[in-house]
């Protein structure tokens, strides 16, 4: 049966950025999980939706590119007791942000609007990015996250908004 890493890793992605968990450390030195945001919060898109249906403050998924990072000495690879053949491949996404003049949020009682959202949604959505849990069976090797860059304000829509891009790079056993 033929794999579906693609949709997987993308499905997690969205699913880690909605949920807004993140992994942090609790006393004593355990790990806990903490919550930026819940899906209430902050909507998440797969796709970019339309003017209409947007709803702030956003982040949106896009998925910009993928191919072959690798490929393995000869194509073999060991695949739990079997062999295969496979490499490793990339997949790359750009993760915008975006926060209306409207969008407001409660963040340890206090009302983050406008930059100042903007700034805090870079920093937690990059926490959650890093700490996404991947099926195992995706094989999931390394992540590279690019950090938010082109932060602007927007007159004409009244948004602020910032990009970043993350490469994502697994095992592709066929």
């Amino acid at each position: 049966m033929a794999v579906d890493h693609l949709n997987d890793i993308e499905r997690a992605l969205i699913d880690n950025l909605r949920l807004g968990q993140y992994n942090t450390i609790s006393a004593p030195d355990t790990l806990a999980t903490g919550n930026a945001w819940t899906d209430t919060d902050v909507t998440v898109y797969g796709q970019f939706p339309t003017t209409v249906e947007t709803k702030y403050p956003c982040i949106i998924t896009e998925m910009a590119g993928n191919g072959i990072e690798t490929q393995f000495m000869g194509q073999r690879l060991t695949s739990g007791s079997s062999n295969a053949i496979g490499e490793l491949y990339g997949v790359a996404f750009n993760i915008y942000i975006s926060v209306d003049s409207k969008a407001v949020m409660n963040i340890g009682g206090e009302y983050y609007k406008e930059r100042r959202l903007l700034n805090y949604l870079m920093l937690n959505c990059a926490n959650v990015l890093m700490d996404v849990d991947f099926p195992e069976s995706k094989a999931v090797v390394e992540r590279h996250f690019s950090g938010f860059r082109d932060m602007a304000y927007n007159p004409d829509l009244e948004t602020w908004n910032a990009i970043s891009s993350m490469v994502i790079v697994f095992k592709n056993s066929r």
